[in-house]
């Protein structure tokens, strides 16, 4: 169930941040961002539960994939702070599209 739940959080996280990143009303962006934040607490909450299970077996791929993503959230954090002001670069949504799926591969790597 756990598993399931983080991957429609992230499905709908990465859809979510392409979707709010290309809208050019800041009404938009915001509503977005806010989404986003949900879908951030309920992947951290599904990964500590999935962390805290599978960390006897692979601790080193657990760390990292906490890592990575708490470096996504922070990432979309930044797109989104800066979509708001005027000095948005289309970069930071290339990276974002590059590290999301990073961050979902790791989380297989310690699901299995």
């Amino acid at each position: 169930m756990w598993i399931i739940l983080n991957y429609s959080c992230w499905a709908i996280l990465f859809v979510n941040f392409i979707w709010g990143l290309t809208r050019s009303m800041k009404k938009h962006v915001i509503d977005s961002m806010m989404i986003a934040r949900v879908f951030y607490w309920l992947i951290m909450i599904s990964q500590v539960v999935i962390s805290l299970r599978s960390f006897h077996r692979h601790p080193l791929l657990v760390i990292i994939g906490t890592v990575v993503t708490l470096a996504v959230i922070a990432l979309t954090e930044t797109a989104y702070g800066r979509k708001q002001d005027v000095n948005y670069s289309p970069k930071l949504l290339w990276l974002l599209m590059l590290a999301t799926p990073i961050a979902v591969c790791l989380q297989t790597l310690v699901n299995y």
